[in-house]
């Protein structure tokens, strides 16, 4: 959280607004999504979400929905994408949050960052359909 409190510091000292672009990890495959990350950060997002795959996506619009199954029909999983923030890290600058849904966690075996660090830096993770975590 102190990379996104910095990052809205920042921001709000320039009074300046976010750039925040979304990217459903893994569509159209993880390779790609670590290219767009690392173009969006080299063109100057402030920050980067990732939406974790979910094969239920109820609360998304077709958009993202379609995007979702293109990603879980490429075996997008959540320990992948962990791995690929892990991998991204040095390279992007910027903190990335994740958006899924808490069924995808649950599956995991829990948080992720009780278990160990976050995925290279992860920074939070808005999530859907499920009780708020600490």
């Amino acid at each position: 959280m102190k990379r996104l409190e910095g990052v809205f510091a920042a921001l709000r000292q320039r009074g300046a607004r976010a750039l925040i672009p979304y990217f459903t990890a893994g569509d159209p495959s993880l390779p790609v999504t670590r290219q767009l990350v690392g173009e969006a950060a080299r063109r100057g997002a402030d920050i980067i979400e990732l939406g974790v795959p979910f094969s239920d996506p109820l609360a998304d619009g077709p958009v993202i929905q379609r995007a979702t199954q293109r990603a879980l029909a490429a075996g997008v999983t959540l320990p992948r994408v962990l791995e690929l923030v892990r991998e991204m890290r040095g390279d992007v600058a910027a903190p990335l949050v994740f958006l899924t849904y808490y069924n995808p966690i649950l599956a995991f075996g829990g948080w992720p960052h009780r278990r160990r660090p976050p995925a290279g830096g992860g920074g939070t993770t808005p999530r859907r359909g499920g009780p708020r975590g600490p």
